[in-house]
C-alpha cells in the first residue's frame, strides 16, 4: 500500500498511535512544513500541553488503543479554532451521512481504496468479521475511501458487495479528497491519509462521537483490544 511521507504535523499522531504518549510532549504547534501556510483545506495543528512532572511515569504505561492520548487529543480538538470534528460525506447509497447521523451508538471506521494492491481487501475481510461477531449488536461500521475519484457510489456498492456488507450496518463512504483527508487527520488523527493512501488502523468511535480507541488490525494484540473495547462500549449502552 503507498503511504505518505509524514510531515511533521503528522508526526505527533504517527507517535501517538504507536502506543505512546512521549509525541504529545509539545509546547508549540507543529506546522506541515517550516514556512508553509495552511489553506482552508489543509489538516490543522494541534499543540497538547503535557505536565511535566508526570510525564516519565506516564510513558512508561502501556496505552492498548492509544485510548489516554487519544482523549488528551481529542478534548484539545474540541477547544481548536476551525479543527474539524464533525464531517458530511456520501454513501454508497447516494444518501449523504453526516457524522452525526451516526450518534447513539458506537461504530468502528477505517479507510480503504477499491482497487487497492495492498492490504485493503484483507482489511475489508477483518471488517466483514467485525460485522459478524457483533451481528445484532447496536454498533455501526463505516469504511472511507481514499480514492473518490474512482469509487463512485455505484463502483462502492458493488465493492461491498462482495463482503456482504449490511447495508444499515456497514456504510461505503465518498467524498472530495480534500475533505477526506482532513477527516482523517483531524477527526481521526491519522498519519498517512492521501489520496491512495493510508494506515492499516481500525478507529473505535464511541456513541457520543467520540475518537476512544485506534488499533493496528494487522497485529493481534491489538485487534483483541479493539474487541475488547468494544465490547465494553456495548456494555454501557446496556
Amino acid at each position: 500500500m503507498k503511504l505518505a511521507s509524514t510531515p511533521r504535523v503528522l508526526g505527533m499522531f504517527a507517535g501517538l498511535l504507536a502506543g505512546t504518549i512521549a509525541a504529545l510532549c509539545f509546547r508549540g504547534p507543529l506546522t506541515t512544513s517550516d514556512n508553509a501556510k495552511r489553506t482552508p483545506m489543509e489538516p490543522n495543528v494541534l499543540s497538547v500541553d503535557v505536565d511535566d512532572n508526570d510525564l516519565a511515569t506516564r510513558t512508561q504505561i502501556p496505552d492498548p488503543g492509544s485510548r489516554n492520548a487519544l482523549k488528551q487529543l481529542v478534548e484539545g480538538a474540541k477547544k481548536e479554532k476551525g479543527w474539524l470534528t464533525e464531517f458530511e460525506l456520501m454513501e454508497r447509497s447516494g444518501k449523504t451521512i453526516k457524522s452525526e447521523d451516526l450518534r447513539g451508538e458506537p461504530y468502528i471506521a477505517c479507510f480503504f481504496f477499491s482497487t487497492c494492491p495492498g492490504t485493503c481487501t484483507r482489511q475489508s475481510n477483518k471488517m466483514q468479521l467485525l460485522q459478524n461477531k457483533f451481528k445484532g449488536k447496536p454498533i455501526k461500521f463505516v469504511s472511507i475511501s481514499v480514492d473518490p475519484e474512482i469509487d463512485t457510489p455505484e463502483v462502492l456498492r458493488s465493492y461491498a458487495d462482495k463482503f456482504q456488507a449490511d447495508q444499515e450496518r456497514w456504510l461505503f463512504l465518498t467524498g472530495p479528497i480534500e475533505t477526506i483527508i482532513r477527516v482523517g487527520t483531524e477527526k481521526f488523527f491519522l498519519p498517512g491519509i492521501e489520496k491512495r493512501g493510508h494506515p492499516d488502523r481500525f478507529c473505535l468511535v464511541n456513541a457520543t462521537g467520540d475518537l476512544v480507541g485506534s488499533y493496528i488490525w494487522l497485529d493481534q494484540e491489538e485487534f483483541e483490544q479493539l474487541l475488547a473495547h468494544t465490547n465494553e462500549l456495548l456494555e454501557r449502552k446496556n
